[in-house]
């Protein structure tokens, strides 16, 4: 194998181990979530990617899947409690890509009518860009409602 081929291997390596991006799924410690907010992770539903959530009210409208298009009544928070971002009423297609994976995981299977709280990790939000108000590798909170699915 060609000696530059190697070297540049080895510093792509050595750069993905020193903390750039990275689909890493590790739980999210208990400690980086603020003790006001109230929430244990014990008490969630953790998926296979690493989102935690729970279901507040379970609604008794359609479902929610990878092809439905939704409309969502939310409140985002950073894990320090900080407010970040809310709507009374988003619409978006699930599976398009138009919002962060965490919603795409953490609404799937959900009921219209419903309300549930989404703990995404960095890796399942925006990773290791800072966006707006919102730090790189941050943990985000959503209170979601689910209002409509089509």
């Amino acid at each position: 194998m060609n000696r530059r081929v190697v070297l540049l291997a080895s510093a792509v390596f050595a750069i993905a181990c020193a903390g750039g991006p990275s689909p890493v799924t590790d739980d999210i410690p208990a400690s980086a979530i603020a003790p006001s907010l109230g929430i244990n992770l014990a008490e969630y539903t953790r998926t296979p990617e690493g989102l935690f959530y729970k279901d507040v009210t379970v609604g008794d409208g359609p479902v929610a899947d990878d092809r439905s298009k939704v409309t969502v009544a939310y409140r985002g928070l950073l894990a320090n409690g900080t407010q970040v971002d809310s709507s009374a009423g988003l619409t978006f297609k699930m599976g398009s890509g138009q919002v962060i994976k965490g919603w795409q995981i953490g609404l799937r299977g959900m009921h219209a009518g419903g309300a549930r709280i989404l703990v995404i990790p960095p890796h399942l939000g925006y990773g290791w860009k800072e966006v707006g108000p919102i730090p790189s590798n941050a943990v985000l909170l959503f209170r979601v409602q689910l209002v409509a699915v089509k």
